[in-house]
């Protein structure tokens, strides 16, 4: 296995952002002098970290790297700051143009990744569950299959918020990402319209636990894909919205690329 940190140019964001790549070769096995070989080029995984996250969360709190390479994927993981991976037109931050077209292209010409539909995958935990399906959708071209991890699927609540210190329920954090609320639903930000919209949707996975906060709007667009003839699988278990269960469900979902 091989892991890769550094830092890209990319027009998207008109800065240098970071990235953690994650890559299955030379996995070699020194005790039993064996060595497993996944042909190039490599099935893909793009997957979005959540709020407050960065390009290492998921290499600090999960054990994926080494499901990674057990499982011949490669993975990229991007720095989405705290912007659900929505292009902010004012900050000049189109992040899901990055996360959606700009990263494909730049790390498939700097490492032996897929090109094929069928190969490339894009998932995320939390806030990187909504960019998940938010940019899975729009870009639905380029995935194949979408994976959401206790989703913060939170675009039908927001117009509710009122000001407030905690960046969680705070209306005027999520107008500065969203812009005028009143104007999301029906948006390219509104999953629910994207998903009506979408003539090619890829394979939808959804897990979250039963304990969850999140978990009733995790449900509630469930049952929407189902009101609109979407196949979808959603996995309800008890569980929290902590790294056990990220841990836990990004994995069950990996088993679903091979």
């Amino acid at each position: 296995m091989v892991l890769f940190r550094g830092d890209i140019k990319c027009k998207s964001l008109q800065r240098r952002t970071s990235i953690s790549v994650i890559l299955p070769s030379d996995n070699i096995h020194f005790l039993q002098d064996t060595e497993e070989i996944v042909p190039q080029p490599y099935k893909t995984l793009y997957l979005l970290h959540g709020l407050y996250g960065s390009d290492d969360i998921f290499l600090a709190n999960t054990s994926i790297q080494k499901f990674a390479e057990d499982n011949g994927i490669a993975i990229v993981i991007p720095c989405g700051e705290n912007s659900f991976y929505v292009d902010n037109k004012n900050a000049h931050a189109y992040y899901g143009e990055y996360v959606g077209q700009e990263l494909l292209d730049i790390t498939r010409n700097i490492f032996p990744l897929s090109h094929k539909r069928e190969d490339t995958f894009i998932a995320g935990f939390s806030m990187g569950g909504y960019g998940a399906i938010r940019n899975g959708l729009k870009y639905s071209q380029n995935f194949s299959k979408i994976g959401m991890i206790s989703a913060a699927l939170i675009t039908d609540d927001i117009i509710n918020y009122t000001d407030d210190d905690n960046v969680l329920r705070s209306r005027q954090f999520y107008e500065s990402i969203f812009g005028d609320l009143n104007k999301l639903k029906g948006s390219d930000m509104d999953p629910k319209a994207l998903i009506e919209n979408t003539r090619d949707i890829p394979d939808i996975f959804m897990a979250c636990g039963e304990d969850d906060f999140l978990f009733e709007k995790n449900m509630d667009f469930y049952e929407f894909l189902n009101s609109k003839n979407v196949d979808g699988q959603f996995i309800k278990a008890p569980g929290e919205h902590n790294w056990e269960f990220c841990d836990k469900y990004i994995k069950e979902f990996i088993k679903t690329l091979k």
